[in-house]
C-alpha cells in the first residue's frame, strides 16, 4: 500500500535537463554555497531527488497478506521506513535553516539600517545639512538595536528535535505557549463569571483592554487609564465627582484583589503604577475579546488589523510579517470610517500613506508611540507626511507619539483636534518645537512634553488650554529678543492645573526670577524641577543623569567655543537672591521632585510654599549638602512620609539624625549613592531602604525578648 507525504516540499527549479547539468557543474565546483542558494535551490532539488527514488520503492504492504514471502515484506518496509525516517530529519533540518535565515535576516536589515543612516548623516555633515539627531542620541540608539540583536540571538533556542518540533520559532514576543483555552476549566469559568458580573458593558470594556499585550507583559496603569479615558469607558469628572484616574485606579483596584491582574512592585514600595497578567487568565480575556468582537486575533493569539468584525486596529509585528502591511494593502477595501481605536503594540517602523491614515476620520485612540516603561523598545518614522491627516480625526481624545524618533516638527494639523483631552510626546527625542495654534485645544488635560530635550521655549498658546490638569516637560530657557514665548508666571492663569513638571535651562539667568512664581499655583499638588546638569563637571552626578539629559544644550550649542564662553559667563557671576512673591495662599504641595539643584542649600522659593501636608520628597543629583529649608535652621521639620534620595554625593548628615530631626513622620526611604549619609543600614534583600514598619516590628520584637528575660529572672530561671 502506497503512503502520501505528509509535508510537501518546495518543487525544484531545475526542471529541465540543461539547467542540472548547470547545477551539476557548480557543485562539482567545490565553491562555498551562499545560504540564500542552499535553502532556495540546493535543498529543494535534494527534496525532488528523493521523491524519484520514492517512486522506485515497491509498494508498501502489510505482514498480514496473502503473500507469504515475509522476508521481502519486512525487507521492502524497512525501506519505507528508512525514507519516512529522512523525511523526518530533513524536517528538522528545513526548520532549523528557516530559523537561521529569520535571524540571520533580522541582523542583515537592523544593521543595513544603522549603515544607511550613518552614510547618510556623513552626506548631511558634508553638505552643511542639518543632521536628524544628535550625535549621542544616534550612539545611544545603535547601542540599544545592538544589543536587542545581540539578545535575539543568545536567547535562541537550541537546535534540538524538541525544539524543531514546535510549529515556528518565533521572534516576537507573541508566541503563546497555550492560547486554546478549556472552555471548562475552573480559570475560564471564574474569569467568565467575574466578567459578566461587572457593572455595565464599559467597565467590561476595560477588562478587554488588556488582551492586546504579548504574554507576561508589564504594563503601565497610566496607558491604560488614557486609553480609557479616550474611548470615554471611564470620563473625568464621572457622575459621582471622580476624575477620570481615581475611577481608573478604582477598577485596578477591584481587578486585583480579584486577581485578575497582579501589581508589580519596584523594591518596596507600597503603591504600583504597574501590573502584569497571568498566561491563563490572558487566555480567557483573550477568547472573551474575541468573542465580544472587541478585537481580531489570529491564530496564535497576536492582536491584528482586521477590522472587518471589530472597530480596533492593532499594529504587531511577527515573524509572518507586519499588521501594518495588512492594514494597508490586505485591508485597504474596508471602510477606515469604522474604526475608533489604532493601538501600537510592537511595530517598530511606521509608514502610513496618507490617504488610507486621513480615512480614519472617528478615531478616538491613536497610540502610535510606546506603551512599554523601558525605552528599549524602539519606534520610528522617517516620514511625517502623514501626520498632516490628523485635521479630519476630529473625534481623537487620546494621541501619544511617547518615543518617536524622527519627529522634528509637529503638523498645524494637530491644533485641529479640538476633542484632544491626552497628547504624549515624552520621549520624543527629534521633537525641537511646539506648534503655535496648540491653544486651540481647548479639551487638553494632560500634555506630556518630558525627555523632549531639544524644545528650547514654550509657546505662548499654553495659556489657553484652560482645562488643563497635568503638564510635564515645560521649559525655562534662555530670553530670545524677537517673538513671543510662555514664561512659568503666565501658566498661574491655568487654574485646574495639579501636577507641573519643569525643566529648567542652567544658562537661563532669569531661571530664578521665574521658580519665584510657583507660589501664585493655588491648586498644584505636584511639583517636579530639574535642571541642567552639563556644568556639573565637577561632580560625579554628572554622569549619573545619563546623556540624554545633556544632549538638549549640546544640540543647541554647535561648538566647544560657545559652550566655553557660557561657562565662562556662570562662573563670573555673582549669585544674587531674588526675593521669591508672597502670597496669602500658600501652595498646598504633596509631592515634591528636585534633581541637579545646583545649590548646597535648599531652594528660597519652597519657605513660600505650604509643605506641611508634603508626603513625598524625592531628590536626585546636584550640589545639595542640607535638607533643611532656608532660615529655619534646627526648628523646621517636614511632614514627609515617603523620602528618596539618589546621587547626592556632597550631603553630609547622619541618618538617625536626619530621620529624627527633619522627618519623624517618615514611613518610607531608599538612599543610593548618597556616600556621605551615613549609618543607613540595608534591609533583608541587600538594598538601601528603610521602613517605618521594620523598624516597628524589631523594636517590637527586642521589647518582647527583654520581657520574656525579666519574667524569667522573676522565678528563678
Amino acid at each position: 500500500m502506497s503512503t502520501t507525504p505528509r509535508h510537501a516540499y518546495p518543487v525544484s527549479s531545475f526542471g529541465s535537463s540543461y539547467v542540472s547539468l548547470d547545477l551539476l557543474a557548480y557543485l562539482n565546483s567545490s565553491k562555498k554555497t551562499p545560504f540564500h542558494i542552499f535553502n532556495d535551490v540546493i535543498m529543494p532539488e535534494f527534496q525532488c531527488h528523493l521523491s524519484k527514488i520514492k517512486q522506485l520503492l515497491p509498494p508498501k504492504e502489510l505482514n498480514g497478506s496473502q503473500d507469504n514471502n515475509t522476508s521481502r515484506i519486512d525487507m521492502d518496509n524497512d525501506q519505507h521506513a528508512t525514507f519516512e525516517e529522512i523525511q523526518k530529519d530533513l524536517k528538522y533540518i528545513n526548520k532549523a535553516c528557516h530559523k537561521l535565515k529569520d535571524s540571520a535576516d533580522c541582523v542583515n536589515e537592523e544593521i543595513q539600517r544603522l549603515i544607511l543612516q550613518g552614510l547618510d548623516d556623513a552626506f548631511k555633515e558634508r553638505t552643511g545639512a542639518p543632521a536628524n539627531s544628535p550625535r549621542i542620541n544616534k550612539l545611544k540608539r545603535i547601542q540599544i538595536v545592538v544589543s536587542e540583536l545581540k539578545n535575539q540571538i543568545c536567547s535562541s533556542p537550541q537546535l534540538s528535535q524538541d525544539s524543531l518540533h514546535s510549529a515556528s520559532l518565533h521572534r516576537s514576543s507573541f508566541s503563546m505557549r497555550n492560547y486554546y483555552t478549556n472552555p471548562d476549566s475552573s480559570t475560564t469559568i471564574k474569569i467568565k463569571k467575574f466578567y459578566n458580573d461587572l457593572d455595565g458593558p464599559k467597565k467590561k470594556s476595560c477588562l478587554l483592554c488588556f488582551s492586546v499585550f504579548p504574554e507576561d507583559a508589564i504594563i503601565k496603569k497610566k496607558v491604560l487609564i488614557h486609553w480609557w479615558v479616550g474611548e470615554r469607558f471611564i470620563d473625568s469628572p464621572n457622575s459621582d465627582g471622580k476624575t477620570a484616574e481615581e475611577t481608573g485606579n478604582e477598577y485596578f483596584k477591584d481587578f486585583i484583589k480579584n486577581r485578575i491582574i497582579e501589581p508589580v512592585h519596584k523594591k518596596l514600595r507600597q503603591n504600583s503604577e504597574n501590573c502584569k497578567m497571568h498566561p491563563s487568565i490572558r487566555a480567557v480575556i483573550i477568547m472573551l475579546a474575541e468573542e465580544k468582537k472587541f478585537v481580531s486575533f489570529d491564530q496564535k493569539g497576536n492582536p491584528t488589523a482586521d477590522f472587518s468584525s471589530s472597530k480596533r486596529v492593532c499594529l504587531v509585528k511577527t515573524e509572518e510579517g507586519s499588521s501594518l502591511h495588512n492594514l494597508t494593502y490586505i485591508y485597504h477595501h474596508l471602510p477606515r470610517e469604522e474604526i475608533v481605536t489604532l493601538f501600537n503594540v510592537n511595530e517598530p517602523y511606521l509608514s502610513f500613506r496618507v490617504d488610507s491614515f486621513s480615512k480614519m476620520k472617528n478615531l478616538k485612540v491613536l497610540q502610535l508611540g510606546r506603551w512599554k516603561a523601558s525605552a528599549k523598545q524602539l519606534v520610528e518614522v522617517e516620514d511625517t507626511e502623514f501626520l498632516k491627516g490628523l485635521k479630519k480625526m476630529k473625534g481623537l481624545r487620546y494621541f501619544s507619539l511617547r518615543g518617536i524618533s524622527g519627529i522634528t516638527e509637529l503638523p498645524n494639523s494637530i491644533c485641529k483636534l479640538s476633542n484632544l483631552r491626552i497628547l504624549n510626546l515624552s520621549g520624543c527625542d527629534n521633537l525641537e518645537k511646539l506648534p503655535d495654534g496648540i491653544g486651540a485645544l481647548k479639551q487638553l488635560t494632560h500634555l506630556d512634553m518630558s525627555e523632549c530635550y531639544l524644545i528650547s521655549h514654550m509657546p505662548k498658546g499654553l495659556t489657553c488650554l484652560s482645562e488643563l490638569r497635568v503638564l510635564k516637560g515645560f521649559v525655562i530657557g534662555k530670553q530670545r529678543s524677537k517673538g513671543h514665548y510662555c514664561k512659568l508666571a503666565d501658566l498661574a492663569v491655568l487654574q485646574h492645573l495639579k501636577k507641573l513638571s519643569i525643566h529648567v535651562d542652567r544658562t537661563c539667568e532669569e531661571a530664578e526670577k521665574e521658580l519665584n512664581s510657583i507660589p501664585q499655583f493655588r491648586k498644584l499638588q505636584s511639583l517636579s524641577v530639574a535642571w541642567s546638569s552639563i556644568y556639573n563637571a565637577t561632580t560625579s552626578t554628572t554622569t549619573n543623569v545619563g546623556l540624554a539629559k545633556i544632549q538638549r544644550i549640546v544640540s543647541r550649542e554647535n561648538s566647544l567655543k560657545t559652550l566655553t564662553k557660557i561657562h565662562r559667563i556662570l562662573s563670573q557671576q555673582k549669585s544674587t537672591p531674588t526675593t521669591p512673591v508672597s502670597t496669602s495662599h500658600p501652595v498646598d504641595l504633596h509631592k515634591l521632585g528636585l534633581q541637579n539643584f545646583h545649590s548646597s542649600r535648599m531652594p528660597d522659593w519652597l519657605k513660600l510654599l505650604n509643605l506641611k501636608n508634603l508626603k513625598k520628597l524625592y531628590i536626585r543629583g546636584g550640589e545639595l549638602s542640607d535638607l533643611r529649608l532656608p532660615g529655619d535652621q534646627e526648628e523646621h521639620s517636614w511632614a514627609v512620609e515617603c523620602l528618596r534620595l539618589k546621587s547626592l554625593s556632597k550631603l553630609k548628615m547622619d541618618w538617625p539624625e536626619l530621620q529624627q530631626q527633619l522627618f519623624p513622620k517618615l514611613k518610607y526611604a531608599e538612599e543610593e549613592d548618597c556616600p556621605h549619609l551615613s549609618s543607613f543600614s540595608l534591609d533583608d534583600n541587600g538594598d538601601r531602604i528603610w521602613n517605618a514598619a521594620d523598624v516597628e516590628a524589631h523594636a517590637t520584637s527586642h521589647a518582647t525578648d527583654a520581657t520574656v528575660v525579666e519574667g524569667a529572672n522573676k522565678i528563678g530561671y
